[in-house]
């Protein structure tokens, strides 16, 4: 199984690696990585995987029955390979700060209203989505909470990661935000914790402290019929 590096340190940019598998010459297994895979609404990493002088783009990196798979933008890498892999950093750090800034959201949402998550969408670097299980289609409420969300990121607090027991998190039913609740299977439950602020299961990565995501505006707010309101927001 592929040693994901990025849940160790979300900010490794390069690490070295041995190829281990090659599907239809292009889908590529490492060792281990720090390309994020995409999942959990949030978009894959992409950068480049260099054998030598051969250059070879990633495209796409998804998780497949426990591996991640680098979707590269040719052929020619074998089994063996020792490799390098190098992220394009500017992208991977927008797409931290848009996944921090929309649990920020969803704490003050949760925390003010008692809203939880039912979807979300960060894939994009030009705008996030997070969508909640509000009664009522009310546009000053959310405003409110969207204001009250920068007010935390200008507290700057910091956020840091750890991993708890599913039976620990499972005696808190304030920690998870999503409406369907921690997936069946999963025994150990990392946790990303913005201090004195917000806490909830998540496998992605994030800043190191609130004030490097900016300021969150919303962009356009949607009622998508019973119970689910969408935010669309940006970040500058």
């Amino acid at each position: 199984m592929s040693k994901a590096l990025y849940l160790e340190n979300m900010f490794l940019k390069e690490f070295e690696a041995e190829v281990v598998s090659i599907k239809d010459g292009k889908y590529v297994v490492l060792d281990q990585t720090v390309f994020y895979p995409k999942s959990g609404g949030i978009a894959n990493d992409e950068g480049t995987i260099t054998r030598g002088s051969d250059v070879f783009q990633v495209v796409y990196v998804g998780k497949f029955g426990g591996q991640i798979s680098h979707e590269v933008d040719k052929v020619g890498l074998e089994v063996g390979d020792k490799v390098i892999g190098r992220l394009d950093w500017d992208r991977r750090y927008h797409l931290m700060r848009y996944h921090t800034a929309a649990h920020v959201l969803s704490g003050a949402f949760y925390k003010n209203l008692g809203a939880k998550i039912t979807g979300n969408d960060i894939a994009s670097l030009e705008q996030g989505r997070i969508d909640f299980n509000l009664e009522n289609f009310d546009r000053t409420l959310i405003e409110e909470q969207v204001a009250r969300s920068n007010e935390i990121i200008q507290e700057d607090h910091p956020v840091e990661t750890y991993n708890l027991e599913r039976s620990e998190v499972e005696q808190d039913p304030d920690l998870v935000k999503l409406a369907m609740g921690i997936p069946k299977g999963i025994k150990e439950v990392r946790i990303v914790d913005i201090k004195n602020f917000d806490r909830q299961p998540d496998g992605g990565c994030h800043i190191q402290s609130l004030k490097e995501i900016g300021t969150i505006s919303i962009k356009k707010l949607v009622n998508k019929g019973k119970n689910n309101r969408r935010l669309y927001f940006t970040i500058e």
